[in-house]
């Protein structure tokens, strides 16, 4: 099995998302050993959440995180299918999340509003010949790493309290540079794994795009001449939930009768790193 767990403080408290998930059905369909995979951002340096999850689990697996902010969960996602397909793993269990309200300025009204808590999580197994991931593009780009960064309170700038005085412990976003990159990365791998599996925009039943910013989205979909009516958001609900708004948007479109066997959707999650992960994908 794999886990992938992006952030969360919850491990501490409750581990609340896996708790969420956890069930007699879902324990069923798990056997041991499992691997876990996660994905967060760090609750404490050490022990890392995935053990702590794959403790409250009850699992003997191993436990490994991946660090790819709004990106986390797609890279966990394809990580966890990769051990699946591999034949490494019978099932994949992987969460993603953020807490984002911890890192958050509460003066800085550029960025405040724009973020929310939230987490989700899928279990992946083997399926039908014909279903999962069709095609993905995954990437990065180190060199704008300071556009969307928490400076301070790492093993480059520990904290001290000039720094927290200075307000670096707190999360920076260049909100402009960030904007123009980010249409054109959802662009660009949206269009790259249409194009590896020679199908049009209109052949996919829904988009799930990482819930970054209502103005990212239209931007990009239009370029791209996807119907509004064929991409889901719920900003409105949470606002940018980080590493959690992929899977929080599939489940509540899976709920919602949005996702039926057999359609194509796309996914695709884009954030600091600069990261990106996209995935086509039959469900």
């Amino acid at each position: 099995m794999i886990i992938c767990i992006s952030d969360l403080d919850t491990a501490q408290s409750g581990s609340s998302n896996a708790r969420a998930f956890w069930s007699d059905d879902t324990r069923a369909l798990i056997k041991q050993p499992a691997i876990s995979v996660v994905r967060r951002r760090a609750a404490e340096s050490f022990p890392s959440t995935a053990c702590l999850v794959q403790d409250r689990l009850k699992l003997r697996c191993a436990a490994i995180e991946v660090e790819a902010a709004c990106a986390g969960f797609m890279y966990a996602l394809i990580t966890g299918a990769a051990y699946v397909v591999s034949g490494a793993s019978e099932t994949a269990l992987i969460i993603g999340g953020d807490t984002n309200s911890r890192i958050l300025n509460p003066t800085d009204i550029k960025t405040y509003p724009l973020f929310g808590d939230g987490a989700g999580a899928v279990l992946i197994t083997r399926g039908r010949d014909d279903q999962g991931l069709l095609s993905f593009s995954l990437g990065s780009d180190g060199s704008g790493g300071d556009y969307l960064s928490r400076p301070a309170c790492g093993s480059r700038m520990p904290p001290k309290p000039e720094l927290i005085e200075q307000d670096m412990h707190y999360m920076y976003m260049d909100g402009r540079a960030v904007f123009r990159w980010a249409v054109a990365i959802l662009c660009d791998t949206i269009q790259d794994v249409l194009n590896d599996q020679n199908i049009e925009p209109s052949d996919v039943s829904l988009y799930i795009p990482h819930q970054a910013n209502i103005r990212i989205i239209n931007a990009a979909i239009d370029v791209l001449k996807i119907s509004r009516d064929r991409v889901y958001n719920n900003l409105d609900k949470y606002g940018n939930t980080s590493a959690g708004s992929v899977p929080i948007a599939l489940d509540e479109a899976v709920r919602a009768g949005r996702v039926q066997r057999g359609n194509r959707i796309v996914m695709s999650g884009f954030g600091a790193g600069l990261a990106w992960g996209t995935a086509l994908m039959r469900w």
